[in-house]
C-alpha cells in the first residue's frame, strides 16, 4: 500500500514539477559547466559531488562534508538540485526506500544513471579494507572528494592531496568558509602533465617506505595511456610492498559515446571546459581478460575488482579495482 501510495504521490509531483524541474536542470547546468569554466575548475568534478549529496539526502551513505561544500561552492545550486530531485525524496519518505533513483543495482547491472552511487560503494568497500593498515592515504586528482573528512579514515593516516592549482584553492577556500578542519591534510598542488608529482608529494612529507593507499577515482578516462602505464610505474618504483592503488577504468565505447548514445551530447559539452575522453580499454563483452592483461603487463596485481554492466547486454563498461604492488 506504502508503495502505491509514493508511486502516486510521485506521479502527481512530477507533473507539476515539470516546470520547476527544467528551472533547475537549466541552472545546474549552467552553474556547472560555465561557473566552472569561468572559476578555472573541473566541471565534472562537482558532477561527482553532487552525486555525493544525493546520497547523503536519500539515506544511501552519510557525507557531512559533501552536503557542506555544496552549499557554498559557487558552481553547484542545492535549490536547483531539490527542483529536480523533490518528487523522488517524497516518494521516498512515503515508502521508506529509494525507487528509481537514487540506488545501487546488484553488482554488473549498473547502467549510466548508477555510475556515481555504485562507483562510490565500490571505492569505499575497497578503501575500507585497506586504510585500516595503511600509514598514508594519497587521493590523486583530489577534484572535490571527501574522504579524507569523514569516517572512511583512520585516525593515524597521514593525508596527501593533491590537485592542480585553481581547483585546490578554491577547495580550500570553500572547505574554511564551511568550517571544515583541515588541519590533518597535507595539500599538494601538481599539474600532472607539466611536472613531476611524486617530487612534490615527497616535499609535501609522503614517505616510501610507509604502506599507502593510493586513490585515483575518475581521472584515466581523461589522460592518454601512456601516461597511465608511467602512472603506474612512477608509484610501482616508489612506494613500499603492499601499497595499493584504487583506480577505475572505462571502456573504449564508453568514452567514444558508442555504449550509452545519451552520453553524445556530453561529450559536445566536455569540450567547453576542455575536459575531453581520452583512454579507453577495448573490452570484449563480459570478458575481463583485456583489462586482467593490461593490468598484469605492468607487472602489478589485480585485487579486488568490480565490473560494471558486465551483466547487461553490451557488457562492462567500467571497472573499479584494486591494484596491488609488490
Amino acid at each position: 500500500m506504502k508503495y502505491l501510495i509514493g508511486i502516486s504521490v510521485f506521479i502527481v509531483l512530477q507533473i507539476l514539477f515539470i516546470p520547476l524541474a527544467i528551472v533547475g536542470i537549466t541552472i545546474a547546468f549552467y552553474k556547472q559547466v560555465y561557473g566552472s569554466k569561468k572559476l578555472g575548475v573541473s566541471a565534472t568534478a562537482i558532477e561527482i559531488l553532487s552525486g555525493r549529496w544525493t546520497m547523503d539526502v536519500f539515506g544511501l551513505r552519510k557525507d557531512l562534508t559533501s552536503i557542506k561544500l555544496c552549499k557554498v561552492l559557487p558552481n553547484i545550486s542545492v535549490t536547483a538540485l531539490w527542483l529536480v530531485l523533490f518528487p523522488l525524496y517524497a516518494m521516498r519518505k512515503i515508502t521508506g526506500k529509494n525507487t528509481f533513483y537514487p540506488i545501487v543495482p546488484k553488482q554488473g547491472y549498473e547502467n549510466l544513471k548508477d555510475m556515481v552511487m555504485s562507483r562510490t560503494v565500490y571505492f569505499d568497500n575497497i578503501l575500507e579494507r585497506n586504510l585500516a593498515d595503511s600509514e598514508q592515504f594519497v587521493v590523486m586528482g583530489a577534484g572535490f572528494d571527501t574522504r579524507c573528512y569523514g569516517g572512511l579514515v583512520p585516525e593515524h593516516l597521514a593525508l596527501f592531496e593533491l590537485d592542480q592549482k585553481k581547483t585546490q584553492e578554491l577547495k580550500i577556500q570553500m572547505l574554511q568558509k564551511a568550517n571544515v578542519d583541515l588541519s590533518n591534510i597535507n595539500f599538494v598542488e601538481v599539474n600532472f602533465q607539466t611536472n613531476n608529482w611524486l617530487d612534490e608529494l615527497i616535499l609535501a612529507g609522503y614517505d616510501t617506505t610507509k604502506k599507502t593507499t593510493f586513490l585515483w577515482e575518475g581521472v584515466t578516462l581523461y589522460v592518454s595511456e601512456l601516461d597511465i602505464r608511467n602512472t603506474l610505474q612512477v608509484i610501482k618504483a616508489h612506494a613500499s610492498k603492499e601499497s595499493i592503488l584504487v583506480a577505475d577504468f572505462y571502456s573504449k565505447d564508453f568514452v567514444t559515446g558508442e555504449h550509452f548514445p545519451m552520453m553524445k551530447k556530453t561529450l559536445k559539452t566536455l569540450k567547453e571546459t576542455n575536459e575531453e575522453f581520452g583512454f579507453g580499454i577495448p573490452f570484449q563483452k563480459n570478458d575481463k581478460t583485456t583489462f586482467q592483461s593490461f593490468i598484469s603487463n605492468q607487472n602489478i596485481k589485480l585485487g579486488e575488482s568490480y565490473y560494471m554492466g558486465d551483466k547487461l547486454e553490451k557488457g562492462t563498461w567500467m571497472v573499479e579495482a584494486e591494484l596491488i604492488f609488490e
